[in-house]
């Protein structure tokens, strides 16, 4: 696990996050002020039950929202983009880093980017597994070819090098690309009428795609570049898309349940996969999940969220040994052990709310052994009770504990 005390760089932050849905009843705050932050080389769970806005939030990233009828109603998130060198092109001189090949940091706002600078950021500098593998994959298309795509979109400059079109052709044509889209598409129509060009550009192609999924340990890459996804199992198709959302070494990677639809053998191999890919790559991983065991193994933080809001976040170590919100008590009296006697499990009572333009209140008021007056009558906001452990409940936090 990473040493929270240590975490310096900063990689993302959500501010005041508010994502709300029209319908014929009213406006769904699906996700109503929800902030954290992501730092280099950490795994952050996001948990809470279904419809809590986990999924949302993770999607926000990207802008893959249904807009309408979804409103991006406020806030920010601000992703920290590491910039190349200008002078050495990522190769390394005295003017970078020499271990990150990056000479500055540029704070972009990913919720007011353009489509064409998101599609930059997309694949390539923030990526996604999706909790259904099935439905993730086009089944008309074999697995090369879907993954050549993220290649072809975001790893240009080395295709043309590893085509021996040499750095200054492909200088010339990353600066088209940055100018104009299509004469950059125009000018790849051209070279792939010249057979010589286009054999030695699907060869270096190739033989990308044939590493992304060699790192996610495919025995044969070569033969399954060649398979369409009905011909695979559901652990292998979850591999792919991790290839897939691994294949340009991204910033962050947001895994919503990526193992919900996998038995529990290959759940346990496709979670060490995520964690030596993460640990050796020093990527930062959102984890979104419901499997509260699932993320006390793999998580160095947790943000637990219930109804469109975050009531706790801590290291995992703080909110599974000292759950400070009422909620978070319930859900962990409610997970099983071996030592636990036969008979009904503990639930929490009552239902969720209705997220359609709900009261500035506690979402939690109606189910809460210990609220109070003032829960009915104030919603409230996260306050740090010990370090980095913040929870969003007005009740004496020693007196919950107690509970």
């Amino acid at each position: 696990m990473l040493d929270v005390s240590e975490q310096k760089d900063l990689v993302a932050k959500v501010n005041d996050l508010k994502v709300y849905f029209n319908s014929k009843r009213g406006t769904v705050h699906a996700v109503d002020g929800v902030s954290f932050e992501i730092y280099k080389g950490e795994t952050l769970g996001l948990v809470g039950e279904t419809g809590c806005g986990k999924s949302v939030t993770g999607r926000s990233f990207l802008q893959l929202l249904p807009i309408p009828p979804g409103i991006l109603a406020g806030g920010s998130i601000t992703y920290n983009q590491q910039l190349v060198c200008g002078k050495c092109g990522g190769s390394g001189c005295e003017s970078c880093d020499p271990k990150a090949k990056t000479s500055d940091v540029e704070k972009v706002d990913l919720l007011n980017l353009t489509n064409d600078a998101m599609r930059k950021i997309r694949g390539d500098r923030i990526a996604m597994i999706f909790q259904d593998p099935g439905k993730s994959l086009n089944p008309t298309l074999t697995i090369g070819v879907q993954l050549s795509e993220v290649f072809l979109q975001h790893r240009t400059k080395e295709i043309l090098v590893m085509a021996g079109l040499g750095n200054e052709t492909s200088a010339v044509i990353k600066r088209y690309a940055s100018q104009n889209n299509r004469i950059f598409d125009n000018l790849l129509v051209a070279l792939s009428g010249n057979r010589s060009v286009k054999s030695r550009v699907d060869k270096a192609v190739a033989e990308l795609v044939t590493k992304a999924l060699s790192d996610t340990q495919v025995s044969n890459p070569a033969k399954l570049m060649d398979r369409y996804p009905h011909e695979l199992s559901g652990g292998m198709k979850q591999r792919v898309m991790i290839a897939q959302a691994l294949a340009c070494n991204p910033d962050i990677l947001i895994a919503d349940e990526p193992t919900t639809a996998l038995d529990v053998t290959v759940e346990a191999r496709i979670l060490d996969l995520i964690q030596d890919l993460k640990q050796r790559r020093k990527t930062s991983v959102v984890y979104i999940s419901h499997d509260l065991s699932l993320v006390r193994r793999i998580c160095d933080r947790v943000a637990v969220m219930y109804a469109g809001r975050i009531v706790e976040i801590g290291t995992t170590a703080e909110v599974f040994k000292n759950p400070r919100h009422p909620y978070t008590q319930g859900l962990m009296k409610a997970l099983p052990s071996a030592g636990t006697a036969r008979g009904e499990l503990l639930a929490i009572p009552g239902n969720v709310p209705e997220l359609i333009d709900p009261p500035k209140m506690c979402r939690f008021f109606s189910r809460c052994a210990v609220a109070i007056d003032k829960c009915k009558k104030n919603d409230p906001e996260l306050e740090s009770v010990s370090g980095s452990h913040s929870v969003a409940c007005f009740v004496n936090k020693a007196d919950i504990a107690s509970k």
